[in-house]
């Protein structure tokens, strides 16, 4: 038996067994679809086509309208979500019930006032809907709080549980 050639003949192998794997991980990721890095936002295309074209308000320019008085909060999430926590004094107006409840509320939601929408923070829709449903009524104040309920909660501001503001 020639060690020699058998020492060959493991390497080439070897080297074989490296490039096959290695051309297979290329054509699999190549093929496969990716996630976004940890630690970074998937935000879908429509929510920021959507959201650049509303006004929107931070966090903290918010909290200066809650602590003056001078705007109306309307949650968008869905009645359950609302009773289970939301901002101290917002309106529960869901998204999906808009026609049914803004009649309701509509006294409490003053043409000349600053309106604020907010959902579940970056990437929900539901704040921006209901600001277009309200822009299409004639309000012209409307701004979206794009980061939602879970900005609100994230700087400790006043919230509220159960059905009533």
């Amino acid at each position: 038996m020639n060690l020699n050639r058998s020492w060959k003949s493991v390497l080439t192998i070897t080297l074989a067994i490296y490039a096959t794997a290695f051309i297979v991980g290329i054509l699999v990721h190549a093929v496969m679809p990716h996630e976004t890095a940890p630690g970074r936002l998937n935000i879908p295309e429509s929510y920021v086509q959507q959201i650049s074209a509303m006004k929107t308000i931070s966090i903290e320019d918010a909290y200066s309208d809650y602590t003056n008085n001078t705007a109306v909060f309307i949650d968008s999430r869905d009645t359950a979500e609302y009773q289970e926590g939301h901002i101290k004094g917002a309106i529960s107006i869901p998204y999906d019930k808009f026609e049914q409840v803004y009649p309701k509320d509509e006294k409490l939601l003053p043409q000349g006032k600053k309106i604020i929408t907010y959902c579940h923070g970056t990437g929900c829709g539901l704040s921006v809907d209901v600001a277009k449903d309200l822009m299409k009524l004639g309000y012209t104040n409307v701004y979206v709080m794009t980061e939602g309920w879970p900005g609100w909660i994230d700087a400790n501001l006043p919230i509220s549980v159960g059905k009533e503001p």
